[in-house]
């Protein structure tokens, strides 16, 4: 039998033998893998590769800095004389940005005189005392009345709420009695 005689057999299953008389030797057919084998294959890749994801966004949000925050003026415990407080933060690991779209935008709450509201599930704005919203690492108040008066800041998302956990920072600063005015006693004005 040729070459070509063995092909054609080969198409039909089975291959003739060139020299003898043994009948019809079927082909092994090549095995196909089971439906079953190959979803267990394909559910195993997706598995590791879900797995694989998810460990590399553990291991980066792991390694990223947690936002901090700092006041640099005023310093905790000064004097106020002239009753404006500028208040000045240092602010790290983050965007402060008011841009609604920005997914890690922050900005930022100053406080005068309030309790810092530190509940996730709702905003950051004080049942009392003074507050504003900024992106700006400055902001100034104006002290009225002597005594004590506590200065506050806290970095909130950009729908208001607090981070989890809260980032806040706080200084107590006072304002002093002022001073009697002085009588002055002029000089009587001579007449002419």
């Amino acid at each position: 039998m040729n070459r070509e005689a063995l092909r054609v057999s080969a198409r039909n299953g089975c291959v003739q033998p060139v020299r003898g008389h043994y009948g019809a030797v079927p082909l092994a057919r090549p095995s196909r893998p089971r439906l079953g084998v190959r979803l267990r294959s394909i559910a195993l890749v997706l598995l590791l590769g879900g797995l694989s994801v998810l460990g590399y966004l553990l291991v980066t949000t792991a390694l990223q800095p947690r936002p901090t925050l700092r006041i640099l003026s005023p310093a905790p415990n000064s004097v106020i004389a002239d009753g404006f407080a500028t208040v000045t933060v240092d602010v790290r690991h983050t965007d402060l940005s008011s841009a609604a779209s920005s997914s890690r935008g922050y900005h930022l709450h100053y406080y005068l005189d309030a309790d810092i509201p530190i509940d996730p599930t709702k905003p950051a704005i004080p049942a009392s005392g003074a507050w504003t919203s900024t992106t700006k690492t400055t902001h100034e108040w104006s002290l009225r009345g002597e005594g004590l008066h506590i200065l506050a800041v806290q970095i909130v998302t950009n729908d208001d709420r607090p981070l989890t956990p809260p980032v806040t920072a706080a200084v107590v600063v006072r304002v002093p009695k002022p001073a009697p005015a002085e009588a002055t006693t002029q000089p009587p004005t001579p007449v002419k």
